[in-house]
C-alpha cells in the first residue's frame, strides 16, 4: 500500500511539474521519483509531525534489530558458532591457551 501511495504521489507531483514548466523541457519521472525517495525521512517527519530525531530513534529501536526465530539462525549467530568451534578447535589442539 506505501509504494502505491508513493508511485500515486510521485506520479502527481510529476504531473503538477511538467503543468508549471515551460513545455521546452519535461520532468523525468524516474528522476523525480529517486529525489523525492532520498527525502523520504523528512516527509515522513513533516506528514506524522515528528522531528527527524523521534523518527530515527523510532526506526532504530523498531526496525534495527533481528527478530528472534528458532526456526533459523542470523548472520551473526551463525558467525559466533563458527568462532566457537574455531576457538574450540584451537585448544583442542594446543595451539592457543
Amino acid at each position: 500500500m506505501t509504494k502505491l501511495l508513493f508511485c500515486v504521489s510521485v506520479y502527481r507531483f510529476c504531473q503538477a511539474l511538467e503543468l508549471l514548466g515551460q513545455g521546452q523541457r519535461h520532468v523525468s519521472l524516474l528522476r523525480l521519483a529517486r529525489i523525492i525517495s532520498q527525502c523520504a525521512c523528512l516527509f515522513a517527519t513533516a506528514i506524522l509531525q515528528l522531528s527527524p530525531q523521534q523518527w530515527l530513534e523510532h526506526h532504530l529501536t523498531h526496525h534495527l534489530f533481528y527478530e528472534k526465530r528458532k526456526d533459523r539462525k542470523n548472520y551473526f549467530e551463525l558467525f559466533a558458532q563458527v568462532n566457537a568451534r574455531l576457538a574450540g578447535t584451537i585448544q583442542l589442539n594446543g595451539h592457543f591457551e
